[in-house]
């Protein structure tokens, strides 16, 4: 079985290695970029295919991560986005934007991430897309 590709937006170094290998510790593929610009090419080009991306509210770039996640949407990207962040007037934004729930808050807390994404692998599943697609 493949495991799912993770699309990790965070310019905070200290944040994103030590969560990147969290989640290659618990079999998914994750895929880095430093902020939304290199989200967005990562999306366009297909060099993988990614079906969660995990992308702070404030990420800098051309878009913050709600703009990202606007930009999936009218680009058709078919992959689900986890928004974090500690801005708390941030949560209602997040929630309009995130089909499952509020943004995550910061640090993260491994678990409660590590649920999410396999939630919304299971949620994938069920709809019949297969976890390689992912």
């Amino acid at each position: 079985m493949t495991s799912p590709h993770i699309l990790l937006v965070e310019n905070d170094v200290l944040v994103r290695k030590p969560l990147a290998e969290y989640l290659r510790d618990c079999g998914y593929k994750v895929v880095e970029a430093l902020n939304t610009d290199e989200a967005v090419e990562v999306l366009t080009t297909g060099s993988a295919a990614i079906g969660i991306v995990l992308a702070d509210v404030s990420s800098p770039g051309k878009i913050d991560g709600f703009g990202l996640a606007r930009w999936m949407r009218s680009n058709g990207i078919d992959a689900k986005i986890i928004l974090a962040g500690t801005v708390q007037k941030a949560a209602a934004k997040a929630q309009d934007l995130c089909e499952d729930g509020p943004l995550l808050s910061k640090p993260y807390d491994h678990s409660l991430l590590l649920n999410r994404i396999k939630s919304e692998v299971a949620a994938r599943a069920r709809n019949g897309k297969p976890e390689s697609d992912i």
